[in-house]
């Protein structure tokens, strides 16, 4: 199994709806998928049609000795796996702070502790999890980025994106993380859109996916309605903006497999 954190440095990039699409894309393409939540927004089930926040998921393994990660995990019709963060507390699925406040401290104390619980997964050579982690800078998302084979950076198309880049990027080079940058919710009639991929082009070069999400109001939408919007709209430039960059993760996530599988000496 590789593993692909989704991470952005600053909020409403749209990891988490970018995380949901990229599930189905890549169930759709043979793979077996396991979307995680490491963020105690405690959003990630509700775009596979929970109708509540999660009670259980991720950080109900901080305080749990089981050795599969399973009991938390929910299945959508697809197929895909989804393992919500699962904090919520309480009849009306309020945030359990406590909860969050432990799981922080755990983070904190133990840098590799979601790689670890990834570990217990039982998922084939060729499956594929996608991490959903919570704005970087932040313990959540270092966690993610730890545990990631590649990581996958959202960038809106707005100045502040822009600004806090650079950083990121350094820090994923100082770790030796192999970072693809992605441009999501792009208008080509935005001046101001236009201008900033021309300065990522030039900042990032190869880095930089050619597949630039262009923005589209289906896509909430069908979110919305629990509606798979690659299906629902399967001729907007969105939808195929989707589906060209789920091919290139799905042709990186074979490789990988094959690659490894010929370094351990197995048939892949």
């Amino acid at each position: 199994m590789k593993t692909i954190a989704i991470i952005s440095s600053v909020g409403g990039a749209g990891r988490t709806t970018l995380t949901a699409m990229l599930a189905g894309l890549l169930k759709a393409r043979e793979h077996a998928v396991l979307a995680v939540e490491c963020d105690p927004a405690n959003v990630l089930a509700t775009y596979c049609g929970l109708h509540e926040p999660a009670r259980h998921g991720v950080a109900s393994y901080a305080s749990t000795a089981a050795d599969t990660v399973g009991q938390a995990a929910l299945e959508g019709d697809d197929g895909v796996l989804w393992l919500p963060w699962g904090s919520a507390g309480g009849d009306h699925g309020e945030p359990d702070v406590e909860r969050d406040q432990h799981m922080a401290t755990v983070l904190q104390a133990q840098p590799s502790w979601l790689r670890g619980l990834l570990g217990r997964v039982d998922l084939p050579t060729s499956g594929v999890a996608l991490v959903d982690a919570a704005t970087w800078p932040s313990v959540h998302a270092a966690q993610a980025i730890d545990a990631a084979d590649l990581v996958l950076v959202v960038v809106p198309p707005r100045p502040l994106a822009c600004a806090t880049l650079p950083r990121l990027r350094a820090e994923l080079k100082r770790l030796g993380k192999p970072g693809l940058y992605v441009a999501n919710a792009v208008s080509p009639a935005a001046q101001l859109h236009i201008d900033i991929l021309a300065m990522l082009r030039h900042a990032l070069g190869a880095e930089l996916s050619a597949y630039r999400i262009h923005a589209d109001a289906g896509i909430p939408e069908a979110l919305a309605r629990n509606q798979n919007f690659h299906l629902s709209a399967p001729h907007s430039q969105a939808a195929h903006d989707l589906q060209g960059l789920a091919s290139w993760l799905s042709s990186w996530a074979k490789r990988a497999a094959n690659s490894h599988a010929h370094a351990s000496g197995v048939a892949p």
